[in-house]
């Protein structure tokens, strides 16, 4: 028998769970690329990341709860061909809240506290402070529209970037689409109780700063566009999903002066942008990730 505590838990997180009927309460992952050559030159470098995301809500009510958890991810590579392999750190803290505003709309507001950097020395300009806001509208129980904003300071200036997104399932759930653009696009389609195949894509737009030492202080600006094929199963246990990916992506990892910055970044356009690159791009690359997701089912019954 279910515990009546948490499935009203997972009832109250209408944006977290697009209307599905289940929560990831935990997401971690391992990706390499391939050699990734610099652009313009003979030199290669790899991209290895591992990347975990955790949420632990707190039921304040029937209409309303806390929103906590946090993102944590490392990557390893060379920002410069030659150079020695940097490892860059990704801290996020989630902290808000979801509420039912009505019988159709629910919104969900989070304030996100990052710390990106090398962690070699760790500052209050290392921090930058985030927030996202998005409404869901329920069209029916397998329907519904989002519309939302992100809004936040980077190594840059600062950076807006407008939600818009949809999720549908169909009657017999074999097929499931969701979306929230820019930042995620999946369809996936179930072969059996236990496997199902999908397509995905993922963008992401991230700062970290670069300290080192007797060198001026440089920060990186990294957009991401992920591309890839992934067979998913459950066999092993019900709530614990593994997939395997594999697939195409773009990564800038530009590297800058700490006081070359911009006037405003609005999703995708840069205003004022006039900064001097540093270092060399990086062309597209395959990589491969497997990923470990346990899925908290919800159940009317």
């Amino acid at each position: 028998m279910k515990n009546k505590s948490l499935l009203l838990l997972f009832l109250l997180l209408p944006m977290l769970i697009n209307a599905q009927q289940y929560v990831d309460v935990a997401d971690i992952s391992y990706s390499k690329t391939g050699a990734t050559p610099y652009i313009n030159s003979d030199k290669s470098t790899t991209i290895s990341i591992f990347d975990s995301k955790i949420l632990l809500p707190v039921v304040l009510n029937e209409k309303t709860a806390l929103i906590t958890g946090f993102d944590f991810n490392i990557k390893k590579f060379q920002l410069y061909p030659d150079a020695e392999y940097n490892t860059l750190y990704y801290t996020r803290l989630k902290l808000g809240f979801t509420t039912q505003h009505s019988k159709k709309w629910s919104g969900i507001y989070v304030l996100l506290p990052i710390l990106s950097s090398n962690y070699k020395k760790i500052g209050t300009d290392d921090i930058y402070m985030g927030g996202i806001a998005v409404l869901t509208y329920k069209k029916s129980t397998n329907f519904n529209y989002k519309f939302g904003l992100y809004a936040g300071n980077e190594a840059y200036g600062l950076y807006v970037t407008p939600l818009v997104g949809m999720y549908y399932k169909s009657l017999d759930a074999r097929f499931e689409f969701t979306a929230l653009i820019p930042g995620l696009f999946d369809v996936n389609y179930g072969l059996s109780n236990t496997t199902r195949v999908g397509l995905d894509y993922k963008g992401n737009s991230e700062t970290f700063k670069i300290h080192t030492e007797n060198t001026p202080l440089t920060y990186t600006e990294n957009n991401t566009l992920e591309f890839s094929t992934y067979v998913q199963n459950n066999s092993l246990t019900k709530n614990l999903l593994l997939r395997l990916k594999l697939g195409v992506e773009t990564n800038t990892y530009d590297v800058y002066a700490v006081d070359d910055k911009i006037g405003l970044a609005i999703t995708p356009f840069r205003i004022g942008d006039n900064r001097t690159k540093l270092n060399t791009n990086l062309e597209t690359s395959a990589f491969l990730k497997v990923q470990a997701i346990y899925r908290f089912p919800i159940s009317t019954n």
